[in-house]
């Protein structure tokens, strides 16, 4: 049973500093000037340090301050509300798509370094998102559309970098605690602790930072109802356990000259899925007479100590190394920035339980890994054609072990109308090689519903990689008291890697296509294969307007056609995607102490099921949430945040399997202390 008087006390505080403290405020409150705009520097669209209006693709920023706004205990929580961002899941494992594509074809990166666990956990993975706490980030950049002419392979979709803070020349400090209490006594509560701390070891050349968190959230009760079919309701939110722990070391040898090792270690447990990742990373940075060089060794391994099975314990063990290096040359004619850089990568899963071959085969159990290898050249070149106009080409050849060599090309022109207004537009390729799994004919795992009397799925090694042609055209305005963007954006993928085309009836399996034979128990087999066309279309906008110097409003909003357009049917929507989705947000500058945000967020219908055949449609119906925050700074040392969530108990109930849960109303407390 939860405790009754804890609930009572965040809930009477998250009301009070929300409301009540905010009046008395706002008769001390003073008038205060407009702050000078300042453009955020992005390094993830190009590799260098530049602002949004001129950086060669569409790009969003989220500062560290912004994510702290709020209890944010995984990404998700933050990017839905930038344009072109979409959350989607189902049974209430919820993931991130840019401009409808999903996090199998987006990158992960934290500090530039690629973070990857599909190998792990091959469905329902939510795990990418979390690895960094909060507290240490300064930053999330997230690029919208293909950037493999950079980063290769998994970058169709876009790329979402997090970067950490950097190591300070002074020491500095923060601890935070909060909790969110649900109106809903049956649904689960959550709270978190984080710490951040950073400094000199020795002044001007040696500086450390360690942070960490850690935090839960209870599983619900029963907050579904039952099935108008009949049965038991489904479960809501799983229990959720994560904790972190990193650290970095940094030496200035010289005035040019910078290395940094970095310890990650993090442990994520979802659903009774549970995750150890520990990472290494080894970093140098020079200024050089002719330019600027970066190399990176990296690597991590991702231990699933719970296996695919459900019900099971089967443990995995995925492998990930990386070295990555890049010079960056500045060139007089034309104002040319030339960028050139090669990779090297090594994937290897071990998996005891489903990587042993087909049951029933010679082959079965003699093996339980598989590896792969990966290089790349690549080269990009901005061309400043005029002071107003920025010329930006670039291309990257990868050779992949099993599907050996593929070039991923980019042109990208800004043009500058003025100081405040630009005009964007892009055409880039971009491929996807098949995860490990995928590309394993010795991989097979349960499906179909069941573990006995379903079907079997495998993977394949005749799979091609996917291939996406990606354009994009957009204007934007950066005046000082209002701006905005416009972006009308198209993909098309080819070869979309499919496993949906699967039944556990003997009789039907063999007119599937991909139908590869039965186990001996009689369940039939169907293996991964390429068959859909993807189309993704839309229009990103986004809007902010001082209404006056301690008011502002920020919009965003996405319009998504996502559709299956492969040959021989008619076109399906793709499942998950709603068409219209935005996010209003009006912040109040009560004092220089006290700020209060209120966000309306919508979500449009979405289809959850369409048949095979495409007559029978299933669609999740649209929605409106409103939440409520402060923030407060006591002092120099302290600040105190509360708000409320779900302002107007807008729940979202799970009837069906592919259905997702909305939390109902809830209240949070934090605090934060720093030095």
């Amino acid at each position: 049973m939860k405790n009754s008087s804890h609930r009572m006390l965040v809930r009477s505080l998250a009301l009070y500093g929300t409301c009540g403290l905010a009046a008395a405020s706002a008769a001390a409150a003073e008038t205060q000037g407009s702050a000078q705009l300042l453009q955020p520097v992005v390094v993830t669209a190009s590799g260098k340090g530049q602002d949004e209006a001129t950086a060669p693709a569409s790009v969003s920023v989220i500062s560290g301050e912004e994510l702290q706004a709020k209890p944010v205990h995984d990404l998700v929580d933050a990017l839905g509300e930038i344009e072109g961002v979409t959350v989607s899941g189902n049974a209430n494992r919820r993931t991130l798509q840019l401009r409808g594509l999903d996090r199998a074809y987006v990158l992960m990166l934290i500090d530039g370094r690629r973070v990857d666990s599909t190998s792990a956990v091959f469905r329902g993975n939510d795990f990418d998102t979390g690895w960094i706490p909060v507290e240490a980030i300064d930053r999330v950049e997230v690029i919208r559309g293909p950037m493999s002419s950079l980063y290769g392979s998994d970058a169709i979709g876009g790329v979402i970098n997090i970067i950490t803070k950097p190591v300070s020349e002074q020491w500095h400090g923060s601890v935070t605690v909060d909790t969110v209490v649900q109106e809903d006594s049956a649904a689960g509560d959550s709270r978190k602790l984080g710490f951040y701390v950073s400094g000199p070891l020795a002044e001007k050349s040696l500086g450390v930072k360690l942070y960490g968190s850690v935090d839960r959230r209870e599983a619900d009760g029963a907050v579904n109802p039952d099935p108008e079919s009949g049965g038991e309701s489904l479960d809501g939110f799983a229990r959720n356990d994560n904790h972190a722990l990193n650290g970095e070391l940094t030496w200035a040898a010289s005035n040019t000259q910078n290395i940094s090792l970095a310890l990650e270690s993090s442990s994520r447990e979802h659903d009774e899925q549970d995750l150890d990742r520990l990472g290494v990373a080894l970093t140098h940075k020079g200024k050089w007479s002719f330019g600027d060089t970066e190399i990176k060794l990296y690597g991590d391994r991702i231990e699933n100590n719970t296996g695919n099975i459900g019900g099971q314990s089967n443990p995995n063990k995925a492998h990930n190394a990386s070295i990555d290096g890049r010079v960056t040359l500045p060139i007089d004619a034309w104002a040319q920035t030339l960028t050139l850089g090669a990779e090297a990568r090594y994937q290897k899963l071990k998996d005891p339980s489903t990587l042993t071959g087909r049951p029933g085969t010679d082959s079965f159990g003699e093996s339980d890994s598989t590896d792969v290898r990966q290089q790349a050249l690549f080269i990009e070149d901005e061309f400043m054609l005029r002071d107003d106009l920025l010329l930006t080409l670039g291309n990257r050849l990868d050779h992949h072990e099993n599907f050996g060599n593929h070039n991923s090309p980019r042109a990208y022109l800004v043009y500058l109308l003025s100081d405040e207004i630009s005009v964007k537009g892009g055409w880039g390729k971009a491929f996807r090689a098949p995860t490990l799994l995928q590309n394993s004919p010795n991989w097979g795992s349960a499906s179909c519903g069941s573990a006995t009397a379903g079907c079997y799925i495998v993977g394949s090694d005749e799979l091609k990689p996917e291939t996406s042609e990606s354009k994009e055209i957009g204007v934007r305005f950066d005046y000082s008291e209002w701006g905005g963007g416009l972006t009308v954006f198209r993909n098309d993928i080819e070869d979309m890697i499919d496993i949906s085309s699967r039944t556990r009836d003997p009789d039907l399996a063999p007119t599937f296509d991909n139908f590869v034979g039965f186990l001996p128990d009689g369940r039939p087999i169907f293996a991964y294969q390429n068959v859909s066309k993807v189309k993704t279309e839309g229009v990103e906008a986004s809007f902010r307007y001082n209404l006056t110097t301690d008011l502002d409003m920020r919009a965003s909003y996405t319009y998504l056609d996502a559709k299956d357009v492969s040959d021989g049917q008619d076109p399906k929507p793709l499942l998950y995607r709603p068409r219209h989705s935005g996010t209003v947000k009006l912040g109040w500058s009560v004092s220089d102490q006290w700020d209060l945000g209120l966000t309306g967020n919508y979500v449009g219908e979405q289809y959850a099921y369409i048949s095979r055949d495409g007559s029978e449609l299933i669609k999740l119906q649209e929605y409106v949430t409103f939440d409520l925050q402060s923030l407060y700074a006591i002092n120099e040392y302290f600040s105190v945040g509360a708000g409320v969530l779900n302002l107007a108990d807008k729940q979202v109930d799970r009837e069906q399997s592919y259905e997702i849960n909305e939390d109902g109303r809830r209240y949070y407390l934090s605090l934060k202390a720093q030095f």
